[in-house]
Order: C-alpha cells, then sequence, then structure tokens
C-alpha cells in the first residue's frame, strides 16, 4: 500500500505540468474577432491538436492603424485587397503568455510571431518583437469569418458601428426645427443651443457617436455657438464626418473653419459666410486669394463669381 501511495503521489507531479498546459490551452482556444463597424475585421480561430494549439488568423490583406500614444490598433484605415488568411502553425505557451507562429498560406517563407494573452472572453494581441500594433480581441462563435465589404477610403474605429446615434438625430433635428419657425425667440433658441451643446459634448465623451452623419450633425450644433473653441471643434468633428465617408460634411467643415477665423480677427477662406453691412450683403472679410476656383469647386461646387451671383439675390436691409 505504501508502494502504491507513493508511486501515485510521484503520477501527480509528473502530470500536473501537462493538466497545467491543458487547462491554459482551454484559455486560449476558441475563435476571438476585432469587431469594428458591427462586423469581424480580423478573426483568430484556435483549436488543441496534442500540446499545442492550431489554426488561423484572418486580416485585410493591406491597412493602416493607429490608436492613442504608442499603441496602435484602434482605428484602421486603407482596408484593401480583400482578406488573407494565415495559418498557425506553432505555439508556445510562456508564463500567461501564448506565443504563436503565423505563416502566409500561400508563402511558407512568410511568417510572423504573435503574442497572446487572455483575460475572460477578452485579449490582448501583439506582434513580436513589439511594434506598438495591439489587437483587443473579444470570444465570438466558432466559424466567425472576417467581413470583407470595407470602404478602403474610409478610417473604421474599434468603437464603430453602422447604427447611427438615435438622440445625436433628436438633438440636430431639433436644432433646426427651431430655426425654421416663424417669430422665432432667438434669446429661447440661444439658451436651448447652449443645453443641446451640453449634452452633444456628453455623447462625444462617452463615445456615443459612430457615424460619418453622427459627427456631421454635432457639427452643425457646434456651429450655432458663438465662441471660436466651439467652432474649431465644429470643424474637427466635420473632418471627422469626412474621413467615415460622408462628403456631405465637407461643407460645415469648410463653413466652421470660416466662422472659427472671423471670429479671431482673421479673414475667412472659402466664402461661406456673410453678413449685412450699410444694408448691403458682403461676404468680407474674405480672403479671395487663398483658395482657387479650381480647389474651391471641390470642396464647395461653388466659385467666387457663383457666391457674388448669390449675394445679388438677398434682400437689402435697412
Amino acid at each position: 500500500m505504501k508502494h502504491f501511495r507513493l508511486r501515485s503521489f510521484f503520477t501527480v507531479l509528473i502530470l500536473t505540468p501537462a493538466l497545467c498546459q491543458a487547462a491554459a490551452q482551454r484559455d486560449f482556444a476558441g475563435t476571438w474577432v476585432v469587431r469594428v463597424d458591427d462586423r469581424n475585421l480580423f478573426v483568430l480561430a484556435l483549436t488543441a491538436e496534442g500540446s499545442e494549439l492550431r489554426g488561423s488568423w484572418e486580416h485585410p490583406v493591406h491597412y493602416t492603424s493607429r490608436g492613442p500614444g504608442a499603441v496602435r490598433g484602434e482605428a484602421f484605415g486603407d482596408l484593401r485587397g480583400g482578406i488573407r488568411r494565415d495559418l498557425v502553425v506553432q505555439s508556445r505557451l510562456d508564463g500567461e503568455t501564448l506565443h504563436l507562429t503565423i505563416r502566409n498560406e500561400n508563402d511558407p517563407k512568410d511568417e510572423e510571431t504573435l503574442a497572446m494573452t487572455v483575460n475572460g472572453d477578452y485579449a490582448a494581441l501583439s506582434r513580436e518583437p513589439a511594434t506598438g500594433e495591439l489587437f483587443a480581441l473579444e470570444r465570438a462563435a466558432p466559424g466567425a469569418r472576417a467581413a470583407t465589404d470595407w470602404e478602403p477610403n474610409r478610417l473604421y474605429t474599434a468603437s464603430d458601428s453602422e447604427f447611427p446615434s438615435a438622440e445625436m438625430k433628436a438633438l440636430f433635428d431639433e436644432d433646426q426645427r427651431v430655426r425654421r419657425q416663424k417669430d422665432a425667440d432667438w434669446n429661447t433658441i440661444a439658451k436651448t443651443d447652449a443645453e443641446r451643446r451640453e449634452r452633444t459634448r456628453a455623447l462625444l465623451a462617452a463615445g456615443s457617436l459612430h457615424t460619418g452623419k453622427d459627427y456631421e450633425e454635432a457639427a452643425f450644433i457646434f456651429q450655432h455657438s458663438d465662441t471660436a473653441d466651439d467652432y474649431l471643434l465644429a470643424h474637427t468633428l466635420g473632418i471627422v464626418a469626412i474621413s467615415k465617408g460622408d462628403s456631405r460634411a465637407i461643407w460645415i467643415a469648410a463653413a466652421t473653419l470660416d466662422r472659427y477665423l472671423q471670429k479671431i480677427g482673421q479673414k475667412q477662406i472659402f466664402g461661406t459666410q456673410f453678413r449685412v453691412t450699410q444694408g448691403t450683403w458682403t461676404h468680407e472679410p474674405y480672403d479671395r486669394s487663398l483658395i482657387s476656383d479650381a480647389l474651391r469647386k471641390q470642396l464647395l461646387e461653388s466659385t467666387q463669381a457663383e457666391q457674388e451671383e448669390f449675394l445679388k439675390t438677398l434682400p437689402a436691409q435697412k
């Protein structure tokens, strides 16, 4: 009996590392995805084969990524060339980090190593040696595949969604509605404008805006301020909207820059702003030499001559 107990004790000691390895494999095994715009951009599928993990790594053939500070992988752009499928051909567990050797399915000489750590249903994946590119993964159902219908000229962020913010749209619709009223009370409108700006700031801070339309609507909200900082913020929101594929936001991006320039005592450059001086409508102060008509047409579809003709159609003011 003593021999049996002693042998069993050593057997447990011998099996414990293998059991720990198997337990760790279960933590890493499964399907992991990077989701952007409610679709899978990257898909890592891992299954246990003996003492190692094998699987595949699907990702865009061409892309660029960026993020806060030195950590990239928060935003993705230049998505071209379809989806490439690499094979996970080797794995090695070192403490809490799993090192994966990835090989191009079509080129056996094209290999790289990825390092993966897991925290429940979330994981972090980075290249070795460290490049600063860090992917935030989440568990997904088996069989998940990477989407292919990405727009190459659009910037996607990890918090993106294809669904616009209903609250942002409601704020924008109200902003426009009060301005279409007959005999509008502009003191009341100014007060509600401020309330809409504060609510929009909260949505921005919470990361609740996703689509180009969301950011374009937010730009209009801040355009209806009277401070230089809000005009500059509105201009920035217009740029974000454009980066998300909303070409209609070109006008608000230009108009808010013009408002900002005039607010800080500089000349506008696009000619989007006009006012009454001595009963006559004017674009002044206006630097007409900086933006050529050819470039202006790309942005506003309006030449300087067309702008002047438009001013002539406005009724004279006493």
